[in-house]
């Protein structure tokens, strides 16, 4: 592994120093992590972790051998540490902030649900500058990008075809009109924090993939090309690399010690949930999460979730209950996952409530994992997206249970249900739910919980009432209840009999 670092500086490992494999190893698991959940980051504590991790990093990485592209990739089954979206993948590459240099990305415009490119400052943050009287963002968005002379971008078109390509440039300094013309990226925050939390000078650009249709090995990246003092160089993708590289990125016992270092300093209650002293994290109900936890590494501006915690308990089922917003479920063709669900759509005037939705259930003890019934080849994960989840007149009844509990195939049929699994490994262990909205449109959802007033001290969470009050229909009810209760009388049946 090895990251284009400018000026002749790089972030990597040489194939005979032990302390820069270990600094190598280390960054790219303390990223893969932040980037897998960024809320689970928010707290002071592993923000300096996490920083002292890359600071080291790039110290010992100073004499590496040449840069390559993405070397750090983040999904449920290569990072299943700090809450992971299971249906999403994110890419990241490091870089200076060099005002000499220039780095463009080119590549063909992926089959998914959604994508996008971020630059994060030096504290991994997005920033927004103001070049000429006109904000511009370090975030660009699928239907945003103007895709190459001569093809099209299907999140603008609504339409698949072959060589429809794309080329984003990053640049220190943007105008609005750039943006917009030559899909440009600031890379210098103009107004950048006066302390870093990370290595001064080294900022992060993120390529992201929502449920990619294939799975995540279908996913072409694109190519990264820095461009400095007239010279180009195209830099070969990371997992192409061979010798050193796998052997260090393949270093499990090393990857595991510096994941675990940097969640030494998460709850053990659980992520993202900052509450103030007045109040309590409920449990069996949906909240939402506070401002100073939403302000978590690697943010994506996209992607909203809410809370619900619960404790599984051997013979019961939690239910989750709740109108669905409209998503695009049905674009695409072939199987579901390929392409069916996994399609872009026309986002430029949106004719859905969302982009995607999804739910999925968490360990509530780190390094807070997805849930999953089984290990290796079989492995089942505790969540479903929109797709794949059965909706009986616009209603979803998602079960979680463990899979010993779990209802018979002919009662989750006739309660249109669907079965999630809770952990097999920690099956009496507190878990969360995490509901994610992906592009809430406001005119179209305004019952959205991406609109809901926050608190005003920032630590406090959304409370149920709150998300009730704003959500209506759409606001998850949760009961559990006997397994018999549910398969007696479906989701009203658990209600009547639910234990709380």
């Amino acid at each position: 592994m090895a990251c284009y670092l400018s000026g002749g500086i790089q972030m990597g490992f040489s194939r005979s120093q032990r302390a820069t494999k270990w600094a190598a190893a280390a960054t790219t698991a303390a990223l893969a992590m932040a980037l897998a959940y960024p809320a689970a980051m928010a707290a002071g504590a592993v923000r300096a972790g996490l920083g002292d991790i890359l600071t080291a990093a790039t110290g010992a990485a100073a004499a590496a051998s040449p840069g390559c592209s993405w070397p750090v990739e983040s999904t449920a089954t290569t990072a299943n540490v700090a809450a992971p979206d299971p249906f999403a993948a994110y890419w990241l590459t490091p870089f200076s902030t060099s005002s000499s240099e220039s780095i463009s990305i080119s590549g063909s415009f992926p089959t998914s649900r959604f994508m996008s490119f971020a630059v994060y400052n030096d504290s991994f943050q997005l920033f927004t500058n103001t070049v000429n009287g006109k904000k511009v963002s370090s975030y660009l968005s699928s239907y945003q990008i103007v895709p190459n002379q001569g093809t099209g971008n299907p999140w603008r078109s609504g339409h698949v075809r072959k060589g429809q390509q794309f080329t984003v440039r990053l640049k220190p300094t943007v105008t609005a009109a750039q943006q917009r013309s030559e899909n440009a990226i600031p890379t210098i925050d103009q107004q950048a924090p006066a302390g870093t939390s990370g290595p001064s000078g080294v900022a992060y650009l993120v390529f992201r993939a929502y449920v990619p249709a294939g799975g995540v090995a279908a996913v072409q990246l694109p190519s990264i090309t820095v461009k400095e003092a007239g010279r180009s160089t195209t830099l070969q993708h990371c997992s192409t690399q061979s010798g050193a590289v796998s052997e260090a990125i393949s270093d499990q016992h090393t990857t595991s010690a510096s994941m675990l270092a940097v969640l030494s300093g998460l709850r053990d209650d659980g992520v993202a949930m900052s509450c103030s002293t007045r109040c309590t994290d409920p449990e069996l109900q949906y909240f939402g999460p506070s401002a100073d936890s939403e302000a978590g590494l690697f943010p994506d501006p996209a992607d909203g979730y809410v809370e619900m915690r619960f404790t599984p308990k051997p013979g019961y089922v939690v239910v989750t209950h709740g109108m669905a917003p409209t998503s695009p479920v049905t674009a695409g063709h072939g199987s579901p996952g390929d392409t069916i669900g996994a399609h872009p759509v026309a986002w430029v005037k949106p004719k859905f409530q969302v982009l995607s939705w999804s739910i999925a259930n968490y360990v509530g003890t780190k390094p807070y994992p997805v849930a999953e019934a089984a290990k290796g080849a079989n492995v089942q994960v505790g969540g479903t997206p929109d797709y794949l989840t059965t909706l009986q007149n616009g209603y979803y009844t998602v079960v979680s249970s463990p899979a010993t509990d779990k209802p018979s195939a002919k009662s989750l049929k006739t309660n249109a249900a669907t079965w999630i699994p809770t952990s097999a490994v920690y099956s009496t262990t507190p878990e969360f739910q995490l509901l994610r909205n992906v592009l809430p449109q406001r005119s179209r959802y305004p019952e959205g919980f991406a609109f809901v007033k926050r608190p005003t001290n920032p630590s406090d969470i959304v409370t149920p009432a709150k998300l009730r009050q704003r959500m209506g229909a759409y606001y998850p009810q949760i009961a559990q209840c006997s397994v018999g209760a549910f398969e007696a009388g479906g989701w009203a049946g658990c209600v009547a009999n639910s234990r709380i």
